[in-house]
């Protein structure tokens, strides 16, 4: 079986590493994987490749072309780029043989709906809601802290005119497939689409991703090794979907010192301090390996984001033994749950994460009892090769209908 992934960035970003480690899973039980992108990374996520790629964005001379334009005439350039974008995938889908079309996020590309229902009708799809924009005009809609209501990579000023383009396009589908990577997301895409969406949760390498001793990684990466430590991800500390103001905030509140924080992302590397907590920023890591150490090396992971419809990153901490404590959004609740992989508290609620944070410091081998039932779902939930055993099924069974 030949599969064509249709995936916006290359290997960068939550979406686009979950479809590698899908294409590496799938490989595994003898899929051969065509990857199409478009847009290149500026850097690789550091885990094994087993598919083949290809861009096929815009080419370098118009791509420069359109980003001048955008000074001028923003609209002109966008639609611009989005006819040309449709005329090199579509040419490329064309020229390229495969059995199915798996489309995964494609927003951060020029690629739309409506470029995508020119392809042939009954052409075998699958398509992964990795967030909500492969459904819904926004991939996310939500409130910050001030209570302003922000669309990220919103699809268009009119809501109503961007939906109808999906509606359309899912519509003029004649042998289609709908997956989620979670259950509130197959419930949001059903209630846009009123079509049924299967939930198969992301895989992992569970024999990268897996328990390392705590001392030995704190040793590892320098770390105090009877300290209090949490980890977060500050790789998007910019988007305020990710609530990195949340955390910030209670940390600042935290009456104890001693307190560490781990962080993994695209800051600055270096020491700093929130509060007493001291912040150690070990800058952008690729490798599997070495983010199972860091994970390893936590009391507790934190995930304050503000909407979410996985958490990948709760699935890495999860796998490595050690528990999170993350917002109760979204799909979040499919990967913690409450005294087995962590403890959820209400968005955007600084208390009470303090108040988690703070339960945690008094009885500190809490994470050390829950580092077994962690390491349990993992192994029960996110093997790799099983997850990609659930696609192979809804690929044969789509393959096989008229």
């Amino acid at each position: 079986m030949r599969v064509l992934f249709l995936s916006d960035l290359e290997t960068a970003g939550g979406a686009a590493i979950a479809a590698s480690r899908l294409a590496n899973g799938l490989a595994l039980e003898g899929v051969e994987v065509l990857r199409f992108f478009g847009t290149k990374a500026t850097h690789q996520s550091g885990e094994p490749v087993h598919w083949h790629a290809r861009y096929v964005g815009l080419p370098r001379a118009p791509e420069i072309a359109i980003n001048g334009l955008k000074r001028v005439f923003p609209r002109t350039a966008v639609t611009l780029a989005r006819r040309l974008a449709r005329a090199y995938l579509l040419r490329a889908v064309r020229e390229t043989r495969f059995d199915l079309l798996h489309v995964h996020a494609i927003h951060n590309s020029c690629w739309t709906h409506a470029a995508l229902a020119r392809l042939p009708s009954a052409l075998p799809t699958v398509w992964t809601f990795h967030d909500f924009w492969g459904f819904s005009p926004e991939s996310y809609r939500f409130k910050t802290l001030e209570g302003k209501e922000i669309r990220l990579k919103p699809d268009g000023l009119n809501r109503e005119v961007s939906q109808e383009w999906r509606l359309r396009y899912f519509g003029s589908r004649e042998r289609l497939r709908l997956v989620a990577n979670s259950r509130a997301t197959a419930t949001y895409a059903e209630t846009c689409l009123h079509v049924p969406t299967r939930v198969i949760p992301y895989g992992l390498a569970l024999d990268i991703y897996q328990p390392i001793d705590r001392a030995s990684a704190r040793r590892a990466l320098g770390l105090p090794t009877e300290a209090f430590i949490l980890g977060f991800s500050a790789d998007t500390i910019s988007e305020p979907v990710k609530g990195y103001r949340v955390l910030h905030e209670a940390l600042r509140q935290l009456d104890d010192a001693g307190i560490w924080a781990i962080s993994m992302g695209s800051s600055a590397v270096g020491d700093s301090s929130v509060g007493n907590v001291t912040v150690r920023a070990l800058g952008r890591i690729d490798n599997p390996r070495v983010q199972a150490i860091v994970y390893s090396a936590a009391d507790a992971f934190v995930i304050p984001s503000l909407a979410e419809a996985l958490g990948q990153v709760a699935m890495e901490a999860i796998s490595c033994g050690t528990p999170v404590i993350a917002s109760d959004t979204g799909g979040i609740p499919d990967l913690v749950i409450p005294d087995q992989s962590g403890w959820l508290f209400p968005v955007a609620d600084i208390a009470a994460l303090r108040a988690i944070i703070e339960r945690l410091l008094r009885d500190r081998d809490t994470s050390e009892r829950l580092r077994h039932s962690c390491r349990a779902l993992a192994e029960s939930s996110w093997d790799l090769r099983r997850r990609a055993r659930d696609y192979l099924d809804v690929y044969r069974d789509l393959l096989s209908a008229q």
